[in-house]
């Protein structure tokens, strides 16, 4: 899902509000979306938690909503507070190790005569050949190399997982607060960066999306035709909540 905020009038604060979570207070930034179907928590240093939410969801309701994730904030909102317990993306160099499909592999950096760096995979490593042109250069040549193979994978799987359901395109995005969605046209879109978690987790998501063609929502009929066609997906679920925040690039 693409998230379009509505930013405030240039000047004029954000609302702030205060929820009480076990005794204590916290404030939190609240962000009004019409393209919102559901509310979103945000939490990062020096911003602290900001919550989006649709347009016409009453105060009263979505505070509810934010007392049953509770625990999540506050385990959050402490490392928050805390650089050193927030994940940090390593500088991207030789040697770095780089996860693809669940494995971990190393980054190998080797000089070139092409114009642009080369990518290539090769018993354990991703080489990159680069004519020296800095790090952002070699970020970018792994990045694309990842969305390449990130298309490939994911569009055969989704072939392979499709069960007969007729959908639009597939597309492979640069997704900030998703790994997949499905439009009312039945176009779904997948964020680039699965191609590095487990096989599983990819047909996860893609079984998950598929079924949004179906229910919309998350309800319970929704959560059962997953479950009946993967039962499992509940460590999948377990694997992104881990590592996802973690994966480099």
């Amino acid at each position: 899902m693409q998230l379009d905020l509505f930013s405030p009038t240039k000047g004029s604060p954000l609302p702030v509000w205060n929820v009480r979570i076990k005794g204590m207070s916290f404030p939190y930034t609240l962000r009004r979306s019409a393209k919102a179907k559901q509310v979103w928590l945000q939490i990062g240093i020096g911003t602290g938690l900001v919550i989006v939410a649709p347009l016409k969801m009453s105060v009263s309701e979505l505070e509810k909503i934010i007392l049953k994730k509770a625990e999540w904030i506050r385990k959050n909102l402490s490392h928050a507070d805390d650089p050193d317990k927030v994940a940090k993306k390593p500088p991207v160099k030789d040697g770095l190790p780089l996860p693809y499909l669940g494995r971990e592999l190393t980054l190998r950096v080797l000089p070139g005569d092409g114009p642009a760096p080369m990518v290539t995979l090769s018993d354990g490593e991703i080489i990159v050949e680069s004519p020296g042109r800095g790090t952002a250069a070699l970020k970018d040549a792994l990045t694309n190399w990842y969305k390449e193979k990130a298309r490939k994978i994911i569009s055969e799987r989704v072939t392979k997982l499709s069960d007969g359901h007729k959908m639009g395109r597939v597309y492979i995005r640069d997704q900030r607060t998703r790994w997949g969605s499905c439009s009312p046209l039945g176009n779904l879109s997948f964020n680039w960066r699965l191609v590095m978690a487990p096989s599983k987790v990819i047909d996860y998501l893609v079984i998950h999306e598929l079924t949004h063609l179906v229910h919309r929502n998350h309800s319970k009929r929704f959560w059962d035709k997953v479950a009946k066609r993967f039962p499992k997906y509940q460590e999948c679920e377990e694997w992104l909540k881990q590592h996802g925040r973690s994966l480099p690039l």
